[in-house]
């Protein structure tokens, strides 16, 4: 070690201004590669979903774990639809008729991903989803919240001429990027970050409407519509892309969906290529070769406002073990955003 005793003035000076110029090289050497870094980070698009990505949804009705389903009970295709989520790449999942276990055990088997929703009987656990299952590696949920298709929304109840409770679950997302953490809102209404989307979230919208009332899925389809008008004027930032999924318990030509028709496009339609699959959804666990072509027989649905391309559609009728998934083919929607 050197030592100040045993040198000379001059020396000293030497030692002085060479100990500052090192040290003033180690400071700007870190300045530059904290620089690159925060570039590098900043320029890192892979957690954002951008105009150049393609993101996919999903609407998979679980069908309920009925316990007179046989061979098709829940315990014997849970593994099934873990597998059908994971492999389909999709960042976002809107789940119908899924009870608490179900949702739960489903949670488990995803570990990249959370869900966001309730039980329709009593607006915790009691019932069947509507659950949002998002991806976290790519996704955050920013705001959630479950309402209840009826003249009072608010609250466990039913609705118009509905033969049960029926609910839509909806969640604000953004993307997210690596190294930030949750975003806040502040006090004027806007998140505190810079992302796709011009700085705007993503609403979607997951529902499944009454199988037997035919005013109540007309009059579910009105109060979403109104709802998504609501939220998408998240605080005083711009109109904000809307995705609205679920099991409609409607054909194409109903008035319900002639509802969603007049503000958004059928992701069935609106592909850029051929859709691929059965054109019907329900299939009641009946397997048949080349069947479900009648297009009426189409009750599940993904509806995109215009800020999306549609590059793909499929309705997923993968067989293992002799069986479908479930009594609904999933749907599976590749997406891009085309316009900011």
């Amino acid at each position: 070690m050197v030592s100040l005793l045993t040198i000379g003035l001059s020396d000293m000076r030497t030692y002085f201004v060479r100990t500052i110029g090192l040290v003033l090289f180690a400071v700007l050497l870190l300045a530059q590669c904290t620089s690159e870094r925060d570039s590098s980070a900043a320029g890192d698009s892979s957690m954002q979903i951008s105009p150049s990505d393609e993101f996919k949804v999903m609407t998979f009705n679980l069908r309920y774990d009925n316990p007179d389903d046989g061979e098709n009970k829940w315990s014997n295709r849970k593994t099934f639809a873990s597998d059908v989520i994971r492999n389909s790449g999709a960042s976002m999942i809107g789940i119908q008729e899924g009870l608490h276990h179900q949702v739960v055990g489903l949670d488990s088997l995803l570990p990249d991903f959370t869900y966001v929703g309730v039980g329709r009987d009593d607006g915790a656990t009691k019932g069947e989803y509507t659950a949002i299952f998002v991806d976290t590696t790519r996704l955050e949920v920013i705001e959630e919240s479950t309402f209840w298709l009826s003249e009072t929304p608010d609250r466990p109840s039913v609705g118009w001429d509905a033969s049960m409770e029926r609910i839509a679950t909806y969640a604000l997302v953004m993307p997210r990027q690596k190294g930030q953490g949750t975003m806040q809102r502040t006090m004027q209404g806007t998140v505190q970050r810079t992302m796709a989307f011009g700085n705007r979230p993503l609403l979607v919208v997951n529902g499944h409407f009454d199988h037997r009332g035919k005013t109540s899925r007309t009059e579910a389809a009105r109060l979403i519509q109104d709802k998504v008008e609501e939220l998408r004027q998240f605080g005083a930032m711009e109109a904000v892309p809307v995705i609205v999924m679920g099991d409609f318990n409607a054909s194409p030509s109903s008035e319900a969906m002639g509802v969603f028709s007049s503000f958004l496009t059928d992701a069935y339609h609106g592909a850029t290529t051929s859709p691929e699959g059965p054109v019907a959804t329900y299939n009641a666990f009946e397997v048949i070769d080349g069947g479900y072509q009648d297009p009426e027989g189409r009750i599940d649905y993904v509806f995109l406002s215009d800020e999306f391309a549609v590059n793909s559609y499929a309705a997923i009728d993968e067989i293992r073990d002799g069986r479908y998934v479930s009594d609904h083919f999933p749907i599976l929607v590749g997406l891009s955003v085309q316009k900011q």
